[in-house]
């Protein structure tokens, strides 16, 4: 139903915090699990200052006093306006000295996943505390033939693990690091990337979903689709470990329980091969290829041989936007914020990675993508190019599917490619 203006001021002076009931509920409902949670798990609670936002409106429901104190209180927590100055997004910020977990509305309606994602973000909060933290460099080899094979079958042989039991999950997980190590012989340097993510992004999903198990009283067998899911994507390089850190995690519970107090000096991968004493063929290869029969191997080399093709094609498209074609480059900033869909995300080395949509901000203003060319953002993570603008004097200024709004003293001018413009600091 759509309200006249008069109409809906009078709806928010009456019921200010009626629409916002959903967030309301799940904050009283987080707090009643997360206690528990995070002190079994790594000795620290994942109760904490946490924030969830409306995206489109920015009123949100936090469970402590803001820092900024402009939130009104409302019974137990408090409402207010998200800062201009945050990109929404699931994630943790540091607000004037304080770190606050955030996620954004709506929440999902199943409970499970709900209290998944507010456990997960809840340990992104207090991640760099446990020393736990690390790069979330996107992982370019798994944007490979060879690499997304390999992992696929990495990811049925987890999920195989997952909802079974005794001699048969055993082998099946033995089978999924088998898989890995020839992943690894393939693509050099490729082992320190991956654990790199599965630190930064795994743990926390695991431990998202290990508070989920528990409270709604599943198996770990309610992992398993997640982990099924993954395998769908046609984007691995930054969502991997969203599947594989959890199944580790959960095996890892399985076959060696104090693996936590090791997670910071080890890599997941390497604690469940310890433990399963899993022990490399001399010929890998042929080992691995022998185990991933029963995985339907063969028909899914011959998907990823066809789904190369479009991505080579997709990086042809890519190099004659960005590297030949006229854009528009951004300065380099530190104070660079990204909000992302991790399923998206394709690296193109050694430019950097392309970014389908999101959204950024910085000292120069905030751009948002949601369709056409995309952004390429640089390796160092603190610059961006798009395709050239529409109108460079216009504001807002718009190209093909992004739009810029520029901070004040702010400009943009001809750079040296012709054709091509830059982001500048406005002559004073």
């Amino acid at each position: 139903m759509q309200l006249s203006w008069p109409v809906f001021l009078i709806f928010i002076a009456s019921s200010p915090a009626a629409d916002m009931q959903p967030a309301i509920d799940a904050q009283h409902e987080f707090a009643a699990v997360c206690e528990r949670g995070g002190v079994d798990l790594w000795h620290k609670s994942l109760c904490g200052p946490l924030i969830l936002v409306d995206r489109a409106s920015r009123t949100s429901v936090a469970n402590q006093p803001d820092p900024d104190q402009a939130f009104r209180k409302e019974g137990d927590l408090w409402i207010g306006h998200f800062p201009d100055r945050f990109v929404p997004s699931n994630t943790s910020i540091e607000w004037n000295g304080q770190h606050w977990a955030t996620v954004m509305l709506p929440l999902p309606t199943d409970r499970f996943m709900r209290i998944r994602l507010l456990a997960h973000e809840s340990f992104h909060r207090i991640q760099h505390d446990l020393g736990l933290s690390a790069p979330d460099t996107p992982n370019a080899h798994l944007d490979t033939e060879d690499g997304r094979v390999w992992l696929r079958m990495e990811l049925r042989a987890l999920a195989r693990a997952l909802r079974s039991d005794d001699a048969a999950a055993r082998q099946y997980a033995a089978d999924a690091m088998l898989f890995r190590l020839n992943r690894h012989r393939l693509f050099p340097g490729s082992a320190e990337m991956e654990a790199n993510m599965e630190k930064q992004e795994g743990l926390a999903e695991y431990t998202g979903t290990f508070v989920a198990i528990r409270v709604t009283s599943e198996t770990t067998a309610a992992a398993a689709p997640s982990v099924e899911f993954f395998e769908k994507s046609d984007a691995f390089a930054r969502s991997f470990a969203y599947g594989t850190g959890p199944a580790l995690g959960l095996l890892l519970d399985r076959y060696a329980p104090d693996w936590r107090d090791r997670a910071a000096s080890e890599s997941l991968d390497a604690l469940l091969i310890a433990a399963l004493e899993v022990k490399p063929a001399p010929d890998l290869e042929q080992a691995a290829e022998a185990r991933a029969a029963a995985y339907d191997y063969a028909a899914v080399n011959a998907a990823e041989a066809e789904r190369e093709q479009r991505h080579q094609a997709l990086l042809a498209k890519l190099t004659k936007k960005f590297l030949e074609g006229p854009t528009l480059q951004f300065p380099q900033s530190q104070n660079l914020m990204r909000n992302f869909n991790p399923q998206e995300l394709v690296p193109f080395p050694p430019h950097g990675t392309y970014y389908p949509t999101g959204t950024f901000t910085a000292e120069w203003g905030k751009l948002e993508i949601s369709s056409g060319s995309g952004a390429l953002l640089a390796p160092d993570n603190m610059s961006l190019l798009v395709a050239v603008p529409d109108d460079v004097n216009a504001r807002p200024v718009r190209g093909d599917g992004w739009t810029l709004d520029l901070a004040p003293g702010w400009t943009i001018r001809p750079a040296q490619r012709a054709g091509t413009f830059t982001i500048a600091p406005a002559p004073k």
